[in-house]
């Protein structure tokens, strides 16, 4: 039994075909990848703890530039009235501020971070982007209970759209920022 066999069912597991194994190439040209890879036999997720790669020159720099992406830095709010923006987002949504530094002559840069998560919003708007304000944002908050969020945060006075719907995928609400931008929130 090796290191691609499922121990329940004793069958080889089948690697995808970027990771098959050479035998007739040098060790120096493969390389272990000490990372969790679950592959996929007859419908049923096979776990291997470490998988063995042939590399080229150009496989090695496409992995390395894979795993050097990490998480997501910040999201951009567009804004037209900053000050206005900070107060909605520090008070009423509970942010807290990272950063508040001149970024121009016209706008601030001000970074805000969202309580327990590693994400942070910015409140920027980039030259050319001012259609952007009052739009539907492509992104979502997420929340523990939708229901106790929704009154919460209407107790404070966040204008929402509506009361919190059941959908197949999820319970969410939709909301207006200071600036009109609507987002979702979702449980």
């Amino acid at each position: 039994m090796n290191r691609y066999t499922d121990k329940r069912t004793r069958r080889r597991a089948r690697l995808p075909p970027t990771l098959k194994l050479r035998r007739d190439k040098p060790a120096r040209q493969a390389a272990i990848i000490p990372i969790p890879i679950i592959y996929t036999f007859k419908r049923t997720a096979v776990f291997a703890q470490y998988a063995v790669v042939r590399w080229t020159g150009k496989e090695r720099a496409n992995y390395v530039r894979r795993i050097m992406i990490k998480q997501i830095k910040f999201v951009s709010i567009p804004v037209a009235d900053q000050n206005r923006a900070l107060d909605f987002y520090t008070e009423k949504l509970g942010f807290t501020i990272i950063t508040d530094q001149p970024f121009d002559k016209k706008q601030r840069w001000i970074e805000l971070r969202v309580p327990k998560a590693e994400t942070r919003v910015v409140l920027f708007t980039a030259e050319g982007d001012e259609k952007r304000i009052g739009s539907f944002m492509n992104m979502s908050y997420a929340c523990d209970d939708i229901d106790k969020t929704y009154a919460e945060l209407k107790k404070r006075g966040v204008e929402f759209e509506g009361p919190p719907e059941k959908q197949p995928w999820g319970t969410y609400a939709m909301f207006k920022d200071s600036e009109g931008n609507r987002f979702v929130v979702s449980s």
